[in-house]
């Protein structure tokens, strides 16, 4: 058991006593009061009942917590979940450069499968036991049509990853899915990122991913700041910004980074004309891709209680 958990389950083991005991004491005095007081009843009633309450109230939370706890290895991810979600730690103190480095080196390639390969994508590992951020259309045939995903790392290395670790949100179109990386423990991914999104028309952007198979980098310069963008007749992706960057299918999922080398979005879109097979770059602001990391996060801390 980690320490982590051993702290969060004597705490809760302390308070559970402390509240049976406040109100066995509680009770006692209440049936103490109609006793007479010769009899010294209401002091040995409050003492007997607060030990006997004190005493079930330790036992049943014990009993409570000790069935439901969680993994060393579970409390590091959920750890680094949280980490890489508030940019904390080394992340804040880390170079634009070193930033960007670090984005690049974590790039991974998104296959989708079913028994042939019907698309590919990118998307970022943020920790070191398998989480990826990557565009929801990129893998929507996991849920839709039970197709497998697999990573692909730059080194070759594919892991697949389990449709029930996907988390995912279609009006944003950002997803979070979870390789089966082998038993590591879990790390933030150390990136700067830019909690507020103060995205403004004319920034400067940076965009990296994978297309045709092979990494890119290329840089652009924001157009339109906030925009919600209509997929389909039946689809409106919203919170959107658009850059001037060209890029065509296959980039989606791919991270876009501001001049300090913050992650500020994911691409999602490639907006083109009939007949073009370019268009221009659109993404998702990187908060919405927080917002479902901390409920990743927050999901797998409920396992404890």
């Amino acid at each position: 058991m980690s320490k982590l958990t051993s702290i969060i389950k004597s705490t809760g083991i302390i308070a559970g006593t402390g509240l049976a005991g406040y109100y066995g004491i509680e009770l006692g005095q209440k049936i103490g009061s109609h006793v007479p007081q010769a009899y010294m009843l209401g002091e040995m009633t409050q003492g007997l009942t607060a030990f006997l309450a004190g005493s079930i109230g330790n036992y049943s939370i014990r009993k409570i917590l000790g069935t439901k706890s969680i993994s060393d290895s579970e409390a590091h991810s959920i750890s680094a979940l949280n980490a890489f979600a508030s940019a904390s730690n080394e992340s804040r103190k880390i170079s634009t450069e070193q930033s960007l480095k670090n984005i690049g080196e974590n790039l991974v390639e998104v296959i989708v499968k079913n028994g042939k390969t019907i698309s590919r994508g990118s998307g970022m590992m943020i920790t070191t036991d398998g989480y990826v951020i990557t565009a929801h259309h990129v893998i929507e045939d996991i849920v839709d049509n039970d197709c497998n995903v697999f990573i692909k790392q730059q080194n070759g290395v594919t892991y697949k990853a389990p449709r029930e670790h996907a988390c995912y949100n279609k009006h944003t179109d950002i997803a979070i899915i979870k390789a089966e990386v082998p038993s590591v423990r879990s790390r933030p991914i150390a990136v700067k990122i830019d909690q507020d999104c103060n995205i403004k028309r004319g920034d400067e952007v940076r965009i990296l991913g994978y297309r045709d198979g092979q990494q890119y980098n290329t840089m652009g310069m924001i157009t339109v700041a906030k925009h919600n963008w209509k997929r389909d007749e039946k689809q409106t992706i919203y919170d959107l910004f658009c850059t001037d960057a060209r890029g065509k299918e296959g980039q989606s999922g791919g991270i876009i980074a501001n001049s300090n080398g913050e992650l500020v979005g994911v691409v999602v879109y490639s907006s083109r004309t009939v007949g073009e097979e370019i268009g221009v770059i659109g993404g998702s602001r990187i908060s919405n891709a927080i917002r479902y990391i901390n409920q990743i996060a927050a999901k797998k801390s409920a396992k404890m209680f």
